[in-house]
């Protein structure tokens, strides 16, 4: 890999040697030997500086352009009615301020046709107020700026620098524009670039006595330039070819040096008066052996170093990445690594866009199985149902809820493939009559196939109460019970549960409604039955199957306050005075093996009764009135819910201090990433990512960055460590990363808060 890097740098430092050896001959040694050093290496680097500022600032563009706020306000004319003011506020807060990490940028603004508004951070102006109060080209009027703004359609489009006032400041600015959307109703993202930098940084060229420099876009415009004229921003680019040549220009012959960017196909020129350089020839001409000598052993010496590190990262990456099927993961050193990069990370796009199709795949699936288990009260905590709902891609709204079930009349098992297409058709049918429900009419509505003849919906949304939300409800089934008739052909029956305050207790709901459905008195002229209006028979006592399953998920979860909640409906629901000493002898039965379900069997077969068995024995006795059984299951089981909630939370709490201590003592490997700490954890990558974050509040890579800048400040503050290896020491591959995560750390760099420090300190 070294020599991979290192010789293609050798043999172009040693062209250019040969180049510039020939050139001092061709063009009387001097001038072309300085003209290199100077003004080649000088516009080199202004090039790449620039080509890089250019390609922040496109980014930048491309990423404003394809954000969904800034595109949907391009439709809006009459920006202050309605909602339009709040979007106009939502759209100013979320753009970001540029101008606080990148001084290339003097600021941005998005101009829109349609409603004439332009908005950068923290501004947001009619196209006047902002062409009079914020940005004013000194040579423009307001017409002519607001036709060639809007007039064009712009893409990746420099304007040269240009004179400008900016909120009351004179600048010159060069201007980039991209517009989007359609010309009639789109609108132009600008983004004024500071032009003074740009001639600084040809300012270090050396241009004294006559001398000049400028930028020209691909077009021949100039962009920029240093020492013309002032009447000259208008000319076009200097007819000159690439390297080196000689030109008159005003009355003088000039040695120029052009180079062009590979990125943007810019040119960048420097010319010189050939009077002033010769003056330097005798000085130059003695050195110009030595000086290139020591050029090329250096200029190798630096490249094999930077080879060898741009090597380490390299193989990192190639080692993290999957290999190829049917690949060798002992690759040769001097293997086309690029190749083998490229294979991996086409396969691994490959991969996610597979796993994707087979996510959306099996999305149906997964909001079934969403909706059959917050039917039948499978979720202990509305943190774990709403974690459920986003991997489904389901949202439920509102704090008001409450569950119905529709049942098909006139199918009845057994069922043959004739009638089950028809009761698919049927429910395809009833599916459209409710999907046409506006949530204005009754918040949202969910359904959900229950059986071949059933459906089950969930109403969700805000109200006053529950009495005016179930009246909502009241109001929209019996608007749509004609539609939803005609749709099922044979007709229907609807049973409506109360309603519910919580995620978690819509079960009980949906219970309510399956109750109804089976033991209601249905007719003709009352199709829709109703929990809190209906006349039902009374159970002997109330413990359905779902209530128990409910109840053993939570004692075992360790969630105690659902559980005594949800022994408290129990409870009420049992209640009263009339109930039979042998009817509560049966509940109290029930519970016993209820509890002994809750109860995890460790496996060794040899257990000794434990304090829930010995509770079950006491209660099964016969000679224990029936309420002090029930009084002593009901505790058990909240004595047990506390033991599994403490031995839960001792399990966290060792788990955390054992992944923090691993952080903490090898903050300083590069290669410390998350599945690392999942493979020390024995668990999966998603589930320790979100029991980090429930446990300590921060985010992995937060909380890693924070312990490496914590010691790189340490480092910094108290010793004189070069800058490169504090870097090394604290898990950064290299310089320019650590720097960057510094700084975006702490608000200064690195070599700043040293200073900091030490003026502190004397």
């Amino acid at each position: 890999m070294i020599f991979r890097f290192f010789v293609p740098y050798a043999l172009i430092l040693l062209g250019s040697l040969l180049v510039g050896w020939f050139a001092y001959h061709k063009t009387s040694a001097l001038v072309e030997s300085e003209t290199m050093k100077s003004n080649g290496a000088a516009l080199g680097q202004i090039r790449e500086a620039l080509d890089r500022r250019f390609a922040e600032v496109e980014t930048i563009a491309e990423q404003m352009s394809s954000e969904s706020k800034i595109q949907s306000f391009q439709f809006v004319k009459a920006p202050y009615r309605d909602t339009n003011p709040y979007r106009l506020w939502d759209l100013e807060k979320s753009l970001f301020d540029y101008r606080m990490s990148n001084h290339f940028i003097v600021d941005y603004y998005i101009a829109y046709k349609n409603s004439g508004m332009f908005i950068s951070p923290r501004k947001v102006y009619n196209a006047r107020q902002f062409y009079s109060l914020q940005l004013h080209y000194d040579d423009m009027t307001y017409e002519d700026w607001y036709n060639q703004l809007f007039g064009t359609y712009y893409y990746k489009t420099y304007k040269p620098g240009m004179p400008v006032t900016y909120e009351g400041k004179p600048y010159s600015v060069v201007s980039y524009m991209q517009s989007f959307g359609t010309k009639d109703s789109g609108g132009v993202i600008t983004v004024l670039i500071n032009n003074k930098q740009i001639q600084e940084m040809l300012q270090n060229i050396d241009s004294e006595q006559g001398g000049f420099a400028y930028v020209a876009d691909q077009n021949g415009n100039l962009i920029s330039q240093v020492g013309m004229e002032p009447e000259s921003n208008q000319l076009k680019a200097l007819p000159v070819r690439e390297g080196f040549s000689q030109i008159q220009w005003n009355g003088q012959r000039m040695l120029i040096t052009r180079t062009t960017s590979g990125y943007n196909g810019w040119s960048y020129v420097s010319a010189q008066p050939e009077s002033v350089v010769l003056e330097k020839a005798n000085y130059i001409k003695e050195l110009t052996l030595t000086v290139f000598i020591l050029a090329l052993v250096a200029g190798l010496f630096v490249a094999a170093l930077l080879a060898y590190r741009s090597s380490r990262p390299v193989f990192k990456m190639l080692q993290l990445l999957p290999l190829m099927p049917g690949a060798n993961r002992k690759r040769p050193p001097l293997g086309n690594l690029m190749d083998d990069i490229r294979s991996s990370v086409s396969a691994l796009v490959e991969s996610h866009d597979a796993l994707n199709s087979r996510l959306d795949a099996q999305l149906p699936l997964l909001r079934s199985v969403f909706f059959d288990r917050l039917l039948q009260g499978g979720f202990t905590s509305k943190e774990e149902a709403e974690a459920a709902m986003e991997h489904s891609r389901i949202e439920i709204s509102g704090d008001l809820l409450t569950a119905a079930v529709i049942q098909l009349r006139g199918y009845h098992a057994p069922y043959n493939e004739a009638m089950l297409m028809e009761l698919d058709i049927v429910k395809l049918r009833i599916r459209d009559v409710i999907s046409a429900i506006g949530p204005e009419e009754c918040g949202c509505v969910q359904i959900h196939d229950l059986r071949e003849n059933k459906l089950a919906l969930l109403f969700h949304g805000e109200g006053r109460s529950r009495v005016h939300f179930m009246e909502a409800v009241k109001q929209l089934l019996n608007k749509l019970y004609g539609s939803l008739r005609e749709a099922s052909n044979a007709g229907l029956l609807i049973a409506v549960g109360t309603c519910q305050t919580r995620l978690t207790e819509v079960y009980r709901s949906h219970g309510e409604a399956e109750f109804l459905l089976l033991h209601a008195a249905w007719s003709d002229q009352q199709p829709i039955l109703y929990y809190d209006d209906a006349e039902v028979p009374v159970p002997a006592y109330f413990y359905p199957f779902d209530v128990e399953q409910r109840l053993i998920q939570l004692v075992r979860s360790g969630n105690k306050p659902e559980t005594a909640r949800l022994i408290g409906q129990i409870r009420e629901k049992n209640g009263g005075a009339a109930r039979a000493a042998v009817v509560q002898r049966l509940l109290a039965q029930e519970l016993c093996g209820t509890l002994m379900k809750c109860c995890e069997p460790s496996g060794t077969g040899e257990d000794a009764l434990n304090e829930e068995v010995e509770v079950v024995l006491k209660a099964s006795d016969p000679a224990l009135p029936p309420p002090e059984a029930l009084h002593m299951l009901f505790q058990a089981m909240l004595d047990l819910c506390q033991k599994q909630e403490d031995r839960k939370r001792s399990h966290n709490d060792s788990l955390a201090g054992r992944l923090i201590e691993y952080i903490d003592r090898n903050y300083s490997d590069p290669d410390l990433s998350l599945s690392v700490l999942a493979g020390e954890a024995g668990n999966s990558e998603a589930y320790v990512s979100y029991f980090f974050k429930e446990q300590t509040g921060m985010n992995f890579s937060d909380y890693l960055e924070h312990v490496r800048m914590g010691e790189a400040k340490r480092l910094l503050q108290h010793g004189g460590m070069p800058v490169s290896e504090i870097a090394a020491l604290t898990g950064y591959l290299s310089l320019n990363t650590f720097s960057r995560a510094f700084k975006r750390a702490n608000g200064i760099s690195a070599t700043e808060f040293r200073k900091q420090q030490q003026v502190r300190e004397a």
